[in-house]
């Protein structure tokens, strides 16, 4: 084949060592000088083999170049549908296949016209060498090449400088290099996907797209035959801009086709005049040439960061979806009052599979129009109260019914009240958690403990971009938000709830890069879970017509509103806000985030069956309360009541009601006692846990431990604890412990 690098300087060298070598045959002092000429070329042929021989050693691997140039990716949505096509290094449009992905045709086509003796050869075609010098001498021209495909492929890793010799002569012990560490099939798989086509068009599938819209592997020999024969002059050759060139080249490589005995003449005129050339209509643009989706560009990058070396990047990605969030957003923030933006998530609640991600309303609008406000991290207000919440009912701390004070309160300097200034006094704790009254949140999270409640925070994923010791200097202020989460990591917080307490990450890709979607780790019970649903769905979400269970928060100063929304089937969550930071009026979550949210909620269940949430008795189990204080009625609570309690969890006995005679067992804990315990050199106190009545539940830090056998010792943390025991058989009495631990100085 011919390099196409002829030039003038060869044609003056042919001629000049033809005319040398002729004089030399006639002189005298050659003859005399032969024996010594010919002894010394037969020392430089052996230096040259020796030398050709050890060339590979001291030639860098030319696939690791290779490697390094990005081919281009592919975006598809849950459907199968091409969304956007990404072009790779040097905005080249290469999408590689495997070579069972290429059709038979395009094989034998690309050997017969570039390299018939691939399988034969080593690299170096010596014999094609040898027909090439002697053509081109005879000639005085370049007229034919002796490249091989494993040439070709190494001389795409080499810069593009000016063919020279020395630079051929690297080129094949390159080839040599690829030939040794590599199969023929892997090499001849790399040419089939690099080679230029035309324009920025690399490798066979990005070319059967481009000129005929198909994949490679369904080209016929009429279109095998045409692009195989492109590679050696691919812009003059263009079918789109040149087609009987192209047909010229094709008839080419047809013959070379019969000539190499690959097929009969009578098939290469059937393939020539009635085999079709199914070319795609060029006056529209190629799918991989359309224009960036913006409004998929946050969707995208996320994916990208999730698995960042894939190719095809199959999400779970719901335009449709997409569309109808982006619609309602739009709507009602252009009728909020100093509010720019707004963003919103959508997941399948049982996968975690995202369906949907608005990261901003408008990419155009000044510097921050970029920016994603969905992973962007913000003050979250009271949507973390569901999770408060949670923690206790596993804890056996609350139930739905118990009943909470909301009234004024002060740890310290901080002083919460509720966002409308009405204290309501006592309420269920149904009624307390669906008004989102932050005096109870707060006395609940005292009551668990700051360091408790992080750590359950952290296996949410909620306070993962902040060490675990920090999140606990945002004190009791922690359940309003103070720490800051992103839209995202609340979303996914609350499909945790609606998949019965199974935390899993979500996921951009419709196969996460680990192996398919995770069980996750169990972060609640599912009884915790079940009541927290209901306790959510109590009040009707406003417009949605649907049973979901919701949530609003509103930051401090009204500078960001929330609302998540869930179902057994999708996890929404919403936000509106200014990226700058600027409060407006209108940014309440009940006012501004709740009614786009139900509006959301309604579209995605026009044409999807009803919630069906889990039967709450599988998880909980009757309970008989005291009418007081809602808690576990002991023997000295007068009124009683029906209620449930999350099963395997005991709940705390009412300690509210006087009793009225003594008590026949007395608790006593030996051990801790009240003061102050060092650490040891570990960072915690070792304490053992003893009590004088052995049939006792423990409490440590108000969470539920269990009945302990005699011996038990328990590391302790700096920082105050409690210890509480009661009594197992009818939880009448109890008694209760507290004690500080502190670092060594």
């Amino acid at each position: 084949m011919a390099d196409g690098n002829s030039d003038g300087k060869f044609t003056r060298r042919a001629r000049f060592l033809s005319s040398s070598l002729r004089s030399c045959l006639n002189g005298r002092r050659f003859r005399m000088a032969l024996p010594a000429i010919v002894s010394g070329g037969a020392l430089l042929v052996v230096i040259s083999g020796i030398l050709w021989l050890l060339a590979p050693s001291f030639i860098a691997d030319p696939m690791l170049v290779l490697e390094k140039q990005r081919p281009a990716k592919t975006y598809v949505d849950r459907y199968g549908k091409v969304i956007w096509q990404q072009p790779g290094w040097d905005y080249q449009w290469r999408y590689p296949v495997a070579l069972s992905e290429i059709s038979a045709p395009v094989i034998q086509c690309i050997l017969a016209a570039e390299d018939i003796d691939f399988y034969q050869h080593h690299g170096v075609n010596y014999r094609a060498i040898a027909r090439a010098a002697w053509q081109n001498l005879s000639s005085g021209n370049v007229v034919s090449g002796a490249s091989t495909i494993s040439m070709q492929l190494a001389g795409l890793s080499m810069p593009k400088k000016k063919r020279t010799l020395s630079w051929k002569w690297r080129q094949a012990a390159a080839a040599r290099k690829l030939e040794k560490h590599y199969s023929k099939d892997r090499i001849l798989n790399e040419y089939l996907n690099r080679i230029l086509f035309g324009g920025k068009i690399h490798g066979i599938e990005a070319a059967a797209q481009f000129y005929f819209g198909l994949s490679a592997r369904d080209l016929n020999w009429a279109e095998a035959s045409l692009l195989c024969g492109l590679p050696q002059r691919p812009n003059a050759y263009r079918p789109d801009r040149h087609l009987a060139r192209a047909k010229d080249r094709q008839r080419v490589v047809l013959h070379l086709l019969t000539r190499h005995g690959v097929i009969s003449a009578q098939r290469a005129a059937e393939i020539l005049h009635q085999e079709p050339l199914r070319f795609r209509d060029f006056t529209l643009p190629a799918p991989f040439e359309k224009g960036f989706p913006q409004r998929y560009r946050h969707y995208f990058e996320l994916a990208q960061q999730e698995q960042p070396n894939a190719l095809v990047y199959a999400c779970p990605l719901d335009t449709e979806y997409e569309s109808l969030i982006h619609h309602a957003l739009t709507t009602q923030r252009n009728q909020l009052p100093n509010v720019d933006d707004a963003a919103a998530v959508l997941l399948d609640s049982r996968s975690g599979a995202v369906l949907a991600l608005v990261g901003t309303l408008d990419f155009a609008a000044g510097r921050d129009g970029q920016v994603n406000a969905a992973t962007a991290t913000r003050s979250a207000g009271s949507t973390l109260k569901p999770f408060i919440y949670a923690e206790a009912i596993d804890g056996g701390i609350i139930v739905d019914s118990t009943v909470l004070l909301d009234a004024p309160l002060r740890y310290g300097d901080y002083s919460p009240g509720n966002y409308d200034g009405v204290y309501r006094g006592r309420v269920s704790a149904t009624e307390a958690l669906s008004l989102s009254l932050n005096t109870p949140a707060v006395r609940l999270l005292a009551k668990l403990g700051v360091p408790r409640m992080s750590e359950r925070l952290h296996s949410l994923g909620l306070l993962d971009d902040m060490p675990q010791r920090s999140d606990h200097a945002h004190g009791l202020s922690l359940v309003l938000g103070s720490a800051g989460h992103s839209l995202l990591d609340l979303t996914n917080a609350y499909a945790t709830l609606a998949r019965s307490g199974r935390f899993r990450p979500c996921s951009f890709l419709r196969q996460h890069p680990t192996g398919g979607p995770q069980d996750g780790r169990t972060v609640f019970t599912p009884g915790a879970c079940a009541m927290v649903n209901r306790m959510l769905r109590q009040r009707p979400l406003s417009g949605a017509a649907v049973d979901t269970a919701w949530k609003t928060g509103t930051a401090n100063g009204n500078h960001d509103a929330w609302c998540i929304a869930y179902t057994p089937d999708f996890t929404l969550g919403v936000w509106f806000g200014n990226k700058d930071g600027r409060p407006a009026a209108a940014l309440s979550g009940a006012n501004a985030a709740a009614p786009c949210a139900a509006a959301i909620i309604a579209a995605l269940y026009r044409n999807h069956q009803p919630p069906e949430w889990p039967d709450i008795f599988a998880s909980l189990c009757a309970a008989t309360l005291c009418a007081e204080s809602g808690l576990a009625a002991g023997a000295t609570c007068i009124d009683t009541r029906s209620g449930l309690q999350v099963a395997g969890v005991p709940l705390q006995r009412c300690t509210q009601c006087k009793q009225t005679e003594a008590p026949t067992t007395v608790l006593h804990i030996l051990s801790p006692a009240p003061g102050t315990y060092l650490c040891g050199p570990d960072g915690h106190a070792t304490i053992p846990l003893h009590s004088a009545e052995s049939s006792c539940l423990w409490f440590i830090d108000d969470q539920f431990i269990g009945a302990l056998p005699a011996g038990t010792s328990r590391p302790f943390l700096p920082g105050p604890h409690s210890v509480l025991i009661i009594d197992e058989k009818d939880g009448c009495d109890s008694a209760r412990v507290t004690f500080t631990v502190k670092a060594q100085q």
